[in-house]
């Protein structure tokens, strides 16, 4: 049997072409808008007849909506990271003609109920967040409007809502694995700031982990912990490097806190990979950017966006079966880590 790949392709914006009328007009009559007359009711069927055209199944979930809107709060747009998500995500969901309102919490869980309560006050019909802890009354007001959500950026799953994204102790483990495989065993990390950040918190602990499980005992492994900025890598890196029995490897909780950390170590001698290897976590394109270029663990942000758009599309018996989705991945080898040196 053989598919008519050009009916399947067919969109509204054809069947206006061919109505002789607006796009908006043809999702008026699909929708049984009374508003529109019998003539042009009856020409924007035919020409749907015609067309073999076929409302895509997994928009009905949003085709039905008042505001066709969705919201998204993430913790900041000041890094690439979240922004290749939403870019993603927008692209998807505007294959639907949904729209999305994009809101920021500034990693503060009382700012993302507030922006959370006036997503919802403007109407969205779902809403994307990032991570597992919010705070209760978040997740009560969601669940009490009926509004779908999508956890992103952490696979746990959970009792209601949907999480897709990566396991963020894996991702730790991942990261101690490498530096250990290489021969470190004096190794150190610079999480994220992980007071309410779930995935911070569970990328130190799988580091953490995986060190302890190579006979490393946990005392021995510094663990300190720095925003999401260059200055605050450098200024962790210092307070690392005064303390007695310096590593030779060292995880950074984002590629950006990992820049600061070789911006350290080249004001003060210290040779990127020759006395420390350095590895990152996002790979953002500063990556490429710092010297030596990054090695870095590879978060599938893209995919992350583009699958959130298809769980919010679907239908609610759709979704059943899309609520927890495990992205694998990736460690990204450059010349900022190396063996260490016997």
């Amino acid at each position: 049997m053989t598919i008519d790949t050009d009916r399947l392709d067919t969109k509204i914006g054809d069947v206006a072409k061919k109505a002789g009328c607006s796009p908006a007009t043809v999702s008026r009559v699909l929708n049984n808008n009374p508003k529109v007359g019998l003539h042009v009711r009856e020409k924007v069927l035919k020409a749907a007849m015609e067309l073999g055209y076929v409302p895509n199944g997994p928009a009905r979930a949003l085709r039905s909506t008042r505001s066709r809107l969705v919201g998204a709060v993430i913790p900041t747009l000041d890094h690439a990271i979240y922004a290749t998500m939403m870019n993603s995500l927008q692209a998807r969901l505007a294959e639907k003609d949904v729209s999305i309102i994009v809101s920021t919490s500034g990693y503060d869980i009382d700012m993302e109920y507030e922006q959370v309560r006036l997503l919802v006050e403007r109407g969205v019909e779902a809403i994307v967040l990032v991570g597992t802890i919010h705070r209760p009354e978040t997740i009560a007001l969601l669940e009490q409007r009926n509004i779908a959500y999508v956890f992103t950026y952490t696979s746990a799953s959970t009792d209601v809502g949907a999480a897709i994204g990566f396991d963020n102790e894996k991702a730790g483990r991942m990261a101690a694995r490498y530096l250990l495989d290489l021969g470190h065993t004096r190794v150190a990390m610079i999480a994220g700031i992980t007071e309410n950040n779930d995935r911070a918190a569970a990328r130190r602990d799988g580091f953490v982990a995986e060190v302890e499980r190579n006979g490393i005992a946990k005392a021995g492994v510094a663990v300190l912990e720095s925003a999401y900025k260059i200055e605050g890598g450098r200024n962790a890196m210092k307070r690392l490097m005064e303390r007695p029995g310096r590593p030779t490897a060292i995880f950074c909780g984002s590629d950006i806190i990992a820049a600061g950390v070789i911006k350290y170590c080249h004001e003060n001698a210290i040779a990127v990979p020759g006395d420390i290897s350095v590895l990152g976590f996002d790979n953002l394109e500063i990556a490429e950017l710092t010297t030596p270029d990054l090695t870095t663990v590879e978060v599938p942000a893209r995919e992350m966006g583009t699958i959130a758009g298809d769980y919010l599309l679907a239908s609610s018996t759709q979704r059943q079966h899309m609520r927890q989705r495990e992205l694998p991945l990736r460690l990204v080898v450059r010349a900022s880590t190396a063996p260490i040196a016997r």
